[in-house]
């Protein structure tokens, strides 16, 4: 009786033997799906779900049972690139056997989605190309049925599937009928397909690649509810508070948002709702009440409905998403496995031809837990998080399963492109709705996300949402505050960083004040940036001055940081001048500061980084908001006209709006969203996408689903590696080490990947500096799309104090 392999691998002379047995792996790929399968969906469907999983996971790898595929294995036998593929094989016997059930709908969705479990979701419709005329497929099918029929009895025994023999059949045109009717909106095309397709997926990829590289999953526990409590030193009753604000000092308000947002967990309804709001101004400690929120209701989901809630929070930037991530450990000490999921810039994701061998299951299992999100609490980016809840690509949908019956929060949302948020608040109310997912949405600025999701999308489809607010009086808390004051200065554009300095800067500014300059643009922050350093040298002062932008290293930024934050410690009076990434989560405490007209969400987050911890001497500081004209660049003309208006419409006689009045300046901006047609077309768009399952076809629809990027990429960025101290050379080397073939990929992943990317900036390709390094070809070519600074020539293209270097005439709307 002849043995079937689904992997093998090579012995060290290069010869093949047998790794994995095909029965062995399709019944680890079935068990731990069945293993990871989330019991409380929400989706119609006349099949048991269960079994509806347990059959993808059987069928999906029937094809390796030809003789073609196992001569392909074992390199021993004839075979062809076309006959040895395995996925349609298995897709189309499902197809026929869900068919002869009468569910027409579950048979063309299996099909697919096995037809594509070792590549990226494309549009559905390309399925009818199966039954067009002069396709190879039919052909291809019926020499594969040819070569496994001696060996069929051999399969039915393997896999238990008695009735193989009479699906042996290519699909009619039913299945062109199918695929019509399912991406048609007149017809049968609905938001739940899309949802039903990503999870069924998402739980056969990832439990096919666990198993091939022998990956053990990891099983979530319970966590002690009160770790928060025990962190801080206190008991939930303690932050319950007095609510007369004005009495209140800044760490009693901070109890008191705690308190109120803990008392939600006694409500009645706490585990029907899904969908939750924390608006709260900067400092108040949202983070820890988030985690505290969340790890209570974790335990009253354990408790009442079963099972460990995986706790994902996602973040905006690198920064404060490394400080969550350190927050969450010491709070979580051993009770609980944090995974922290982010790339700095990956450069290796933007190269061609560096990817896992699908066939053969060259899958590492560092790499897998990492990607799987094997732990009990995620940290990780809005980049990963959103992408895989909208998009179509292989190695991010490994996750997508583990949205349902998840307690995610979202910090910063007010980060998130003001065009997207009607998309993404829709995609989250599905997901809440079809997969149970539970969402806490943190802001400062309360950006209306659910509510442009209703207006803009949910109506059309008939679906409302139902949002509970969790500081249920954040008007009040707003209004306590007297921390800043915003001061509108827009009426006439600064022409340059010379104007800015004498015009505003040498006004407002005196030596015994520490000092925030936000630019929109690098060019612009660093023009800036010499000129308050001339300016500075002129007179004399002695104040710090510091630069800060995503066109400085990584490796560098965190040390800016912490200079700066101990100048200020030791009494100092430092100068940051800097682009939107210091606008959130970046712990520091300046006594004034000047932001470029940008949206509402920007200026206030900036306000936030000024007298942060609410001294009484330092009532309603100053931020001064001028313009450079460069707003409408880089966020569009439409939110600079919002802004502006927004701005113009809340200032007093003086022109000042104190802290007190920054949500009503918040809700002057979002309610001016009137034209919505034009302001979220995008949105609109990709969600129809979404409900047509196009994932890929831009020539159908250029918002096919594979174009949503949380952060636009405008196509002229290069990433450039620089050289500059020894740990980058080694991470350098082990970088081609890794192309050789030298290392693996886990290896560089786990030992040289963060100081790799920590020494990555991306800059414009039209500046000279690149231009020359590219025109130098092999000495600065790293790999494909990666320049390359070596360690003789960095000071040549990089600054220590302003990053790569740039000219001063160069013109170009890059935001950071």
């Amino acid at each position: 009786m002849r043995t079937f392999f689904s992997h093998v691998k090579y012995d060290k002379e290069g010869k093949v033997y047998g790794s994995k047995l095909l029965r062995e792996h399709i019944d680890g790929v079935t068990s731990r799906a069945l293993g990871a399968f989330y019991d409380r969906l929400s989706f119609d469907t006349p099949i048991s779900f269960r079994e509806l999983l347990r059959l993808l996971c059987m069928y999906h790898d029937l094809g390796k049972y030809t003789s073609y595929f196992q001569n392909y294995l074992t390199k021993d036998g004839d075979y062809t690139h076309e006959l040895k593929q395995h996925a349609k094989f298995g897709g189309f016997l499902l197809y026929q056997k869900l068919m002869a059930q009468g569910l027409d709908r579950f048979a063309l969705l299996a099909f697919y989605i096995i037809e594509h479990h070792h590549k990226s979701l494309s549009d559905l419709e390309e399925v009818r190309n199966f039954v067009s005329e002069g396709n190879n497929d039919e052909y291809v099918f019926r020499k594969q049925v040819e070569s496994i029929r001696p060996g069929m009895d051999i399969v039915v025994a393997e896999t238990g599937e008695t009735e193989l023999n009479q699906l042996l059949a290519y699909p009619d045109k039913n299945l062109r009928r199918l695929a019509k009717e399912l991406t048609d909106v007149r017809r049968a095309a609905h938001i739940e397909n899309y949802f039903l397709i990503n999870y069924l997926f998402s739980l056969l990829i990832e439990s096919d690649k666990l198993d091939a590289s022998d990956t053990l999953p990891y099983t979530r526990r319970a966590v002690p509810p009160t770790l928060v409590d025990h962190y801080l030193g206190g008991t939930r009753e303690a932050f319950l508070g007095s609510t007369d604000f004005a009495k209140l000092t800044q760490n009693e308000l901070r109890n008191y948002v705690r308190g109120q947002v803990l008392s939600h967990l006694s409500d009645p309804d706490i585990l029907n709702l899904r969908l939750f709001t924390l608006t709260a101004p900067t400092g108040i400690g949202k983070t820890l009440t988030a985690l505290d929120f969340a790890l209570r209701l974790k335990e009253l989901i354990r408790v009442h409905e079963g099972g460990h809630a995986q706790i994902i929070n996602a973040l905006p930037f690198i920064n404060i998403l490394e400080q969550a991530c350190a927050v969450y450990k010491n709070v979580l000490r051993d009770h609980a496995e944090v995974l922290a999921h982010y790339q700095f810039a990956d450069a290796l994701e933007q190269m061609s031809g560096q990817h896992d061998d699908e066939e053969n299951g060259n899958y590492h299992q560092k790499v897998m837990l990492l990607d799987t999100w094997q732990s009990d609490v995620v940290v990780t980016t809005f980049v990963q998080f959103l992408q895989t809840l909208i998009g179509n690509r292989n190695k991010l949908l490994k996750k997508f399963h583990h949205f349902a019956g998840a307690i995610v929060i979202l910090d910063e949302v007010q980060t998130i492109r003001l065009e997207q948020l009607p998309l993404v608040g829709a995609a989250l109310h599905y997901a809440s709705k079809f997969l149970n997912m539970r969402v806490i949405l943190m802001t400062a600025t309360k950006p209306k996300t659910f509510e442009l999701a209703e207006r803009e999308i949910l109506e059309n489809e008939g679906e409302k949402t139902q949002v509970r607010e969790l500081l249920t009086d954040h008007d009040k808390v707003f209004g306590a505050f007297r921390r800043t004051r915003i001061i509108t200065r827009i009426a006439h554009r600064v022409n340059s960083a010379k104007d800015f300095v004498t015009e505003h800067f040498a006004k407002d500014w005196d030596p015994g004040k520490s000092c925030l300059i936000v630019c929109n643009v690098v060019s612009r922050s660093i023009e800036v940036f010499k000129e308050v350093k001339t300016f500075l040298n002129v007179d004399g002062v002695v104040n710090p001055v510091y630069y800060l932008s995503t066109n400085i290293i990584p490796a560098r930024r965190l040390d800016i940081i912490q200079r700066i934050k101990k100048d200020i410690r030791d009494g100092l009076k430092p100068i940051l001048v800097a682009t939107q990434c210091v606008e959130a989560g970046v712990d520091l405490d300046f006594d004034m500061g000047f932001r470029d007209l940008g949206p509402i969400d920007s200026i206030i987050q900036v306000a936030g980084r000024i007298n942060r911890e609410n001294s009484p001497k330092k009532v309603h500081s100053p931020l001064v908001v001028i313009d450079f004209g460069d707003c409408k660049n880089i966020y569009g003309q439409i939110t600079e006209a919002q802004a502006r208006a927004a701005l113009e419409g809340s200032a007093d006689a003086s022109g000042s709006i104190t802290e007190e009045h920054y949500l009503d300046l918040i809700n002057n901006y979002y309610d001016s969203l009137a034209d919505g047609k034009k302001s979220f077309h995008s949105s609109r768009m990709f969600f129809a996408n979404m409900k047509q399952l196009n994932y890929d076809n831009v020539e159908k629809d250029q918002y096919a689903v594979s174009q949503f990027q949380v952060i636009e990429n405008k196509g002229f960025a290069v990433s450039v590696f620089i050289e500059l101290d020894s740990e980058a050379e080694d991470a350098k080397n082990a970088f081609r080490s890794m192309l050789a073939g030298e290392i693996t990929r886990e290896e560089f992943d786990t030992k040289f990947k963060l100081a790799f990317n920590q020494r990555m900036v991306t800059v414009p390709r039209t500046l000279p500096a690149v231009l020359e390094l590219l025109h130098n070809g092999e000495r600065n070519r790293l790999a494909e799309g990666i320049i390359h600074v070596n360690f003789d020539e960095w000071t040549e293209f990089y600054d220590e104090e302003t990053g790569f270097r740039r000219t001063d005439t160069e013109e170009y709307t890059t935001m950071i």
